[in-house]
């Protein structure tokens, strides 16, 4: 019987430290399988922290002896953020209360430091599978793609550009992560054409933070491109890892007097889990989220909400306590979702073997 899909995506959602959540349940899914994630999967986007773990997930083995296999386990990258979470959060230390407000609040040079130690000199273009990397370029004022697709060339549309040789992976975690108040805008050299001779790029969150349907279309054009045939939605099989889902609530009694400086945060946070949530209900609309004997369920969306209590929802809260508590949520999530992450294991168990022997799709 031949493979019920011609793509397989995986897409994983901004969250800041909260990515240990979806990089738990790539853990679960590679312990289960036996397998890696980079062979189960075609395509893998990912934004901010998603996009951390998609290059992560994807980068060749430094050893030349076996550079056909990841880098990383799932395993290793959930300890990733137990790990060096303070290091890449580390606050501005700032004499007052203005100043905290008018800068930064932490200082990229520890995330730079952490990436760089994670990804080394890795490029882009080289990833074992196609990635696809949101970001956002506040001088262009365009959505910018890291991809290591080599049929996408840079493009010169004023609407968003791809970019796909001569980045290094490290560049583009350090470009999609850049939230807005959190961190600065992350400067990339680039020889193409720009006023500025670089391009001047923030968290891609800022419209993508579920870079799902992004992903879907994205494989598509990539699909159309090399066989010259379309791709339909029946044929795609699209999983989709949340970072949990933000249950903070505004007042309106509070809210109706905010200004410009009290809507900083808010704003961030409504426009982050408003888009994840709202692609993700899409989807559930578009795809096929339960099978039957006449159409096989071809998406798979994992998420559980978040607590405010104890700021466990922020993305930026990686002390000892939070890290715990998270993974303690990535593991009531995986609990919650044994019967379905069962029935997805056996699904890509099944896909990978058949194309065991054949080119990868």
């Amino acid at each position: 019987m031949g493979a019920k899909f011609k793509r397989i995506i995986l897409s994983i959602d901004g969250g800041g430290i909260r990515g240990i959540i979806p990089a738990m349940v790539l853990k679960y899914i590679e312990e289960r399988t036996g397998k890696r994630i980079a062979t189960m999967f075609d395509f893998i986007a990912g934004t901010s922290t998603g996009g951390i773990l998609a290059l992560g997930l994807t980068k060749k083995n430094s050893d030349s002896s076996i550079n056909n296999e990841p880098e990383y386990t799932a395993a290793e990258l959930v300890n990733f953020y137990g790990k060096y979470g303070q290091k890449i959060f580390n606050q501005n230390d700032l004499p007052g209360s203005w100043d905290d407000l008018l800068q930064p609040k932490h200082d990229p040079k520890g995330k730079e430091e952490v990436l760089k130690a994670l990804l080394g000199e890795a490029k882009v273009e080289d990833a074992l599978r196609e990635i696809f990397i949101p970001s956002y370029d506040i001088e262009l004022r365009a959505p910018i793609f890291f991809t290591s697709n080599p049929d996408a060339e840079e493009s010169e549309s004023i609407h968003s550009r791809k970019v796909c040789s001569g980045f290094k992976m490290f560049e583009a975690a350090m470009a999609t992560s850049a939230a807005p108040t959190f961190f600065p805008p992350y400067q990339v050299e680039t020889p193409h054409t720009t006023d500025e001779g670089h391009y001047a790029l923030v968290d891609g969150g800022v419209f993508a933070n579920n870079p799902s349907s992004l992903a879907m279309m994205e494989a598509m054009i990539s699909y159309k491109r090399k066989t010259e045939e379309e791709l339909h939605r029946k044929d795609i099989l699209v999983v989709s890892l949340g970072t949990g889902s933000v249950t903070r609530r505004y007042k309106y009694r509070d809210a109706k007097n905010w200004g410009q400086i009290k809507w900083a945060l808010p704003l961030l946070n409504v426009v982050l889990d408003g888009q994840s949530e709202s692609v993700a209900l899409q989807l559930e609309q578009l795809m096929v989220p339960k099978g039957d004997k006449e159409n096989n369920r071809n998406y798979y969306r994992f998420q559980l909400q978040l607590s405010s209590e104890n700021a466990h929802d922020q993305m930026d809260n990686a002390s000892p306590g939070n890290i715990e508590h998270l993974q303690k949520r990535g593991e009531k999530l995986i609990e919650h979702s044994k019967r379905e992450l069962k029935e997805l294991c056996d699904l890509l168990k099944e896909e990978t073997e058949l194309y065991s022997n054949q080119p990868h799709r």
